[in-house]
């Protein structure tokens, strides 16, 4: 098993971060960090990062404003 924001997802041998966030429905874009296992990964690699299971991801919108 699995964590990605909270939500418990099913871990398959294998798993890559991106095949966690589709099989929670979730969506990651430019604005978006990525953290698992509290490692903040770089853009662009998060997507293909193997998992382990019992992984915790969190997925972690930037906001700006003034």
């Amino acid at each position: 098993m699995i964590t990605l924001n909270g939500r418990e997802i099913n871990f398959e041998k294998g798993m890559t971060v991106a095949d966690a966030i589709k099989a929670a429905g979730a969506s990651v874009d430019a604005m978006t960090l990525v953290i698992v296992d509290g490692k903040l990964l770089l853009c662009g690699r998060c997507y293909t990062e193997p998992l382990v299971d019992g992984a915790n991801i969190r997925l972690m919108t930037i906001t700006s404003g003034g």
